[in-house]
Order: C-alpha cells, then sequence, then structure tokens
C-alpha cells in the first residue's frame, strides 16, 4: 500500500508558484532600493553583501549584466527580514507625500491671494500670524497686476512677482514647521 499524506498536511506547505512570488517580491524591493539616493540607503537595515551589491550595480552597463545583477540583488533579499525595509520605505513615500500636499496647499494660498482680496490675506494672516504683513500685501499686489497685465498682452506671460508670493509663502510654512512642536 502506497504512502499517502493526508490533504491537510499539504495546506502547510507553500506552492512553487508562492515561492516564485514570494522571491520576486523580494528581487522588485531590491530594484526599489537600487533607486534609492545614498542618504536614503544609509537609513535601510542592510547587511554588507547587499550593501556591497548595490554599490556595484551602479558600476554595470550593460543590460543583460543588470539583469542578472538583480536576480543576484533578489537572492540576497532571501537571507535578510524584508519587514524593516518596507516599514522605511513607507516612511520615505510619506515624507514624499507630505511635501507634496504641502506644495500644492501653498499653490492654492497663492492663486486665492492674487484671485481674492483682503479675505484671502486675513486667511493667510490668520495661518502664519507672524508674517510680514505689510510684505504679502505688497507681493500680492504685484502679483495681481502680473495677471492683469499677461491677460491683455498676450506676448508677455511673465510670472516672476507670482513666484516671488510663491517663495515668500514656502519660507512662512517652513518657518511655521520649525517651530510647530508636533514635528
Amino acid at each position: 500500500m502506497p504512502n499517502t499524506t493526508p490533504p491537510e498536511d499539504f495546506d502547510d506547505i507553500p506552492s512553487k508558484t508562492d515561492i516564485k512570488k514570494q522571491m520576486l517580491s523580494l528581487q522588485e524591493l531590491g530594484e526599489k532600493l537600487l533607486a534609492l539616493k545614498p542618504k536614503q540607503l544609509k537609513q535601510m537595515p542592510l547587511n554588507d553583501n547587499l550593501l556591497n551589491a548595490i554599490d556595484e550595480a551602479g558600476r554595470i552597463k550593460a543590460r543583460g549584466a543588470m539583469k542578472r545583477h538583480k536576480q543576484f540583488i533578489g537572492k540576497l533579499m532571501r537571507d535578510i527580514d524584508p519587514e524593516p525595509i518596507i516599514a522605511q520605505f513607507e516612511k520615505i513615500e510619506s515624507a514624499h507625500q507630505m511635501l507634496n500636499k504641502t506644495f500644492h496647499h501653498l499653490e492654492v494660498m497663492r492663486e486665492e491671494l492674487i484671485a481674492g482680496g483682503n479675505e484671502s490675506i486675513g486667511n493667510v494672516i490668520s495661518e502664519y500670524p507672524t508674517i510680514d504683513k505689510p510684505k504679502l500685501r505688497q507681493l500680492t499686489k504685484n502679483a495681481k497686476k502680473e495677471k492683469e497685465y499677461n491677460a491683455t498682452h498676450e506676448t508677455d506671460t511673465s510670472s516672476k512677482h507670482s513666484r516671488a508670493l510663491f517663495r515668500f509663502l514656502r519660507e512662512q510654512e517652513q518657518g511655521a514647521s520649525k517651530t510647530d512642536p508636533d514635528d
């Protein structure tokens, strides 16, 4: 009589497909490591072999050699726990998303200042109480004049004053974030 294993024991054993998916996901994680800047790479919890392999990848130019090297990095990734690396990637991505959110908020604020009146200036002053109010009013006035001029003159589309207003708002945001106790 042949030795048969009950079917419920097979549930614990991963299939070849599952193993291959896991290896490919580790290789993709290794490829994401290759795209990091050196400063970000230092923050990652990596062993010396993996760091050396990532460093070596920067010197490889041939496409086929790079493909093999990425597979090698994926193989090295099997020896380490990927969870801390994934957590660090999430921190990097969330910081990037916060920068984008702040940038868009400042763009909207600038457009409201240019399109609006004293109410929009009041909103900015309430958000940044230490802002230089006369400078804000002057930059807003200049940006409004510039927008009106650009609307009547099709050949000149200068945005010098609008950019200056944005830089001023960005400086206020950076100053506020440095003094914010939540950071």
